[in-house]
């Protein structure tokens, strides 16, 4: 079972500097993280989270406390964002990436509700450029009404393949579920984009299956280009040895960009396409125009 600690943190909002997220065409200017640690950390993608080896979680190493033992929960999340964008003088620009090193649906949110809390803080708000709630879980269809009434917001739903029950990937019951809450964010006016990171082994018909999804871009990323350090961090995994394929490759991942390019998805590579999605006024100037 995971243990739940709390802590009262003194800032929510992270200003991001450098490394992936501020490498695209259009860089994150914050994240948001109300967790250290994350609740799917004991589940198949825990194996090769990139952030088990961050510094940003506060674990027993006394205890032999492990990647996905524990997630220590910032309590004053909420809060602490009223304030922060209270205060911003710049929020227009404020591109938003919740999250880069926790699941904002992990199970907990179910009985704590930060996200949603921090979402009822962005509500009062119509004037930020992108706040992106990056997640692998269908709990945000408990919250699709309201991440549809911020006009900057966009779910990001990871689908590594459409494969079940491969080693370290998600169940054929998964897949389902997030397909499902795809589709249905998308009907309630949710944008959606699907990010299929890390590639693993998947179907002739995924790329199909993403198009046909609801959702509006898709990106493509690998282990080596996803992971922060050309795949080391990966090579140091659990997963490295146990994957029984070469994931090291990332030619399955060029091929469905390829067969997702040639069907006129709207599809970006690693880096370039999470940090992808246009600013919010020159895509009005689009629409308009």
């Amino acid at each position: 079972m995971t243990a739940v600690r709390f802590v009262t943190a003194k800032r929510i909002l992270t200003r991001q500097k450098g490394g992936f997220l501020t490498q695209g065409v259009y860089p994150y200017t914050h994240t948001l993280s109300w967790a250290a640690g994350c609740g799917f950390g004991s589940i198949y993608c825990g194996k090769y989270c990139y952030a088990a080896v961050m510094p940003n979680w506060l674990y027993n190493k006394q205890a032999g406390e492990q990647w996905g033992d524990a997630v220590i929960l910032k309590q004053n999340a909420p809060e602490l964002l009223a304030v922060e964008l209270a205060k911003a003088k710049n929020r227009s620009e404020m591109r938003i990436f919740m999250s880069s090193v926790t699941d904002p649906y992990q199970p907990l949110e179910r009985k704590h509700r930060l996200t949603r809390r921090c979402l009822d803080v962005f509500a009062q708000y119509d004037d930020l450029d992108l706040l992106v709630i990056q997640t692998r879980s269908p709990l945000v269809i408990d919250d699709a009404e309201l991440i549809a009434s911020i006009p900057y917001a966009w779910l990001s739903m990871t689908l590594e393949t459409d494969l079940g029950d491969l080693p370290y990937g998600p169940s054929s019951n998964h897949v389902r579920q997030r397909l499902d809450a795809i589709k249905t964010c998308a009907e309630a006016g949710v944008n959606v984009q699907i990010t299929v990171s890390p590639c693993l082994p998947y179907s002739p018909e995924f790329a199909d299956v993403l198009a046909n999804s609801g959702a509006k871009r898709v990106v493509v990323d690998t282990f080596v280009e996803g992971d922060g350090s050309s795949g080391e961090r990966t090579a140091n995994s659990p997963f490295a040895e146990k994957a029984g394929y070469d994931w090291r490759s990332g030619d399955p991942a060029r091929d469905l960009y390829a067969e997702l390019q040639a069907r006129s998805v709207d599809v970006g590579w690693s880096a370039n396409g999470f940090a992808g999605i246009p600013p919010r006024q020159q895509m009005l100037d689009l629409k308009s125009g």
